[in-house]
């Protein structure tokens, strides 16, 4: 009877084995192997099972600890054992028969603890056994032979396989050859409803070893899954049921690439599929601030992924963590142009809207990062925070909601702040420009009077930096747009606000200031072009007798702003609308201040237009005094060409 001799003398003396139970038995002893075993064990099971059911069977229990014995035995053989790799379908399948055998026996028996114990010895043999295959032969053996899919199911390899809820150092070959295994059933069974690792791994309740632990014994027995590789959506279940700790001196981020290229996964797949868990663990400040710094640094070559994950980010943390997070990338990454682009993009819009305060202490952060960034990278760094600051600025200056918190100090430190962080520190850019405007040409409300709103620029002017002034043509600077509040009605507001004291005003304090004369200038030349044609006589003549009233009658070559206006008015309506000299009203001072400005030539001034008009006049009164008109203008004030 060889390997069952002994078993059946031990249990001969006990109630008779049936014929049956000894036929199932001695299916060891056979020489066969594979489907042609699994067939025989197949038939013989079913002759035992038949039998009971015709005959029934008062030794049920007996027979089905003496299989259980055997098929122990045959485990322990070591001729046997040469034989269990392509005998392992077999052992599946007579181990589902002996548990379904153990559930009837519980039926009608109350102590059943022994051959309970008999069934989990048996179930600890067949691991042991499987792991030493699968070991021997790095995972190549041992395999299903079997192809019936109904016998696949009785076998049921996947609850073998979630039966394995703990991985650590002992049972982790045992669950790598049943999720092998598993994976063939599964194949077999249902070409379209494949098991999937993320489910395998979704089963474990508890690890022993480390991630990084897994993922090696994996790869030793790698070849065994060619067929079946573990995937992203499994590594991702594998890391939330396992993720490294947050004490851990390497960044897990590096951890998870590593192991990505060890598994052959590409790089953007995974973080894809990785963000949910990034996401909850930002939010449960699961990570080390620099190991999120670092996975920065990873990711930011690519486009993507890193838009991606700043943005999930920047969306989480407050502002404050966020502006060192700012600082920790601009000084442990290249800052290529990638990564420009969505810090400028994510930084813009969630600083847009912070407090003044706040913004200052940003800057004192980039300042310092200045001294800690290579020097290559400065420009990158003070491209990326003048985006910031001009975003900041634009929305900051043109809604009123935040613009009336500005004082008058907040403007000027911001502007300082706009020309030192920056490329070109050029007044120029937007934001300078809007500073500018606010700080120089926001009206004070409670002045009306238009007299008093230029004198108030005009102070505004001198309290300005008049270095910048010097240096900064306002011509490139200064917006006619920015000027609309101060344009005057000509000539009712210069006879009606300004008066003596406050022309003098204006005169003794532009002190020849760039700015002041240009916007002077342009107040005038614009003031004009809103006239109509019609009553421009009466307006010079006016423009005139205010001239008288306010003590610039007698031409100064240092009387900058009356010659400004008196060459807006020749140039803008004389020359314009004047058919001929002999149709002007009385404005001999006007007249005056055109030909002395003329002879000076120390303002800009149309020279050819002036000669023309003098040589107009000259012609005119030639013609008169050959006619033997008469004509009473002063002819002296023509002799001046």
């Amino acid at each position: 009877m060889g390997l069952i001799k002994k078993l059946y003398e031990k249990y001969i003396g006990r109630e008779k084995l049936s014929e049956p139970c000894i036929l199932a038995g001695h299916v060891f002893d056979q020489d066969s192997e594979g489907e042609v075993f699994f067939d025989s064990v197949l038939a013989r099971f079913e002759n035992f099972d038949q039998t009971n059911q015709i005959q029934g069977n008062k030794a049920f229990s007996n027979d089905v600890d003496f299989i259980i014995q055997c098929t122990i035995e045959s485990l322990s053989s070591p001729e046997v054992f040469k034989k269990f790799p392509s005998r392992i379908d077999s052992y599946l399948y007579i181990y589902r028969r002996i548990e379904e055998y153990l559930i009837m026996i519980k039926r009608s028996a109350y102590l059943t603890w022994t051959i309970e114990s008999s069934v989990r010895q048996l179930k600890d043999k067949l691991f042991e056994i499987l792991s030493q295959v699968f070991i021997m032969n790095k995972g190549l053996q041992p395999n299903l032979c079997i192809k019936d899919k109904d016998q696949l199911r009785k076998i049921n390899m996947i609850q073998h396989l979630m039966s394995i809820t703990k991985i650590d150092k002992q049972t982790i070959n045992i669950f790598f050859v049943l999720s092998k295994l598993s994976f063939q059933s599964s194949i077999l069974i249902n070409d379209y409803d494949y098991l999937q690792w993320k489910i395998i791994i979704l089963n474990i309740q508890n690890f022993g070893i480390s991630l990084q632990e897994f993922i090696s014994n994996y790869i030793d027995y790698e070849l065994a899954f060619r067929t079946f590789p573990f995937d992203i959506s499994g590594f991702i279940e594998l890391i939330s049921k396992n993720h490294p700790s947050k004490h851990s001196p390497e960044s897990p981020f590096r951890i998870f690439l590593n192991l990505c290229n060890t598994l052959h996964l590409k790089t953007e797949d995974f973080f894809d599929h990785y963000r949910i868990l990034f996401e909850n663990g930002i939010k449960q400040k699961f990570y080390k601030f620099e190991h999120i710094g670092d996975l920065f640094s990873l990711i930011g070559r690519h486009d993507r992924i890193f838009d991606a994950y700043l943005t999930t980010y920047a969306t989480i943390v407050d502002l404050d963590d966020l502006w060192t997070m700012f600082i920790y990338i601009c000084t442990n990454s290249e800052l290529n142009d990638i990564i420009q682009k969505h810090l400028i993009s994510k930084f813009t819009n969630r600083t847009m809207n912070t407090s003044i305060g706040n913004f200052l202490r940003y800057t004192r952060l980039a300042k310092q990062c200045m001294t800690k960034i290579k020097n290559e990278y400065h420009p990158r760094f003070l491209r990326i925070y003048e985006k910031i600051f001009d975003a900041f600025i634009n929305k900051q200056l043109t809604e009123e909601r935040y613009s009336h918190q500005f004082s008058e100090s907040d403007l000027k430190q911001f502007l300082s702040i706009g020309l030192e962080m920056s490329l070109t520190h050029n007044l120029q850019q937007s934001s300078c420009l809007l500073i500018i405007r606010r700080l120089i040409f926001q009206n004070n409300t409670r002045l009306i009077n238009i007299a008093d709103k230029i004198k108030s620029l005009f102070k505004k002017l001198n309290d300005f930096d008049q270095d910048l002034c010097e240096n900064n043509d306002p011509m490139f600077i200064i917006q006619d747009e920015w000027l609309q509040d101060y344009l005057l009605v000509i000539p009712e507001d210069f006879l009606r606000y300004f008066n003596e004291n406050i022309y003098h005003y204006l005169c003794n304090n532009h002190q020849n200031n760039r700015w002041t004369i240009y916007i002077w200038r342009r107040l005038i030349h614009l003031s004009i072009l809103k006239l109509k044609a019609e009553n421009t006589n009466d307006m010079l003549f006016k423009l005139n007798e205010w001239m008288k009233i306010v003590g610039h009658n007698v031409y100064n070559i240092n009387d900058t702003l009356t010659i400004i206006l008196i060459i807006n008015l020749f140039e803008l309506i004389i020359v314009k609308y004047t058919k001929s000299v002999l149709s002007l009203p009385n404005i001999n001072i006007i007249i005056n201040f055109i030909l002395h400005t003329r002879q000076e030539q120390l303002y800009q001034m149309d020279i050819k237009q002036v000669d023309e008009f003098i040589q107009n006049a000259e012609i005119s009164i030639q013609q008169i005094l050959l006619l033997q008109g008469k004509f009473y203008l002063n002819l002296d004030i023509f002799h001046f060409s």
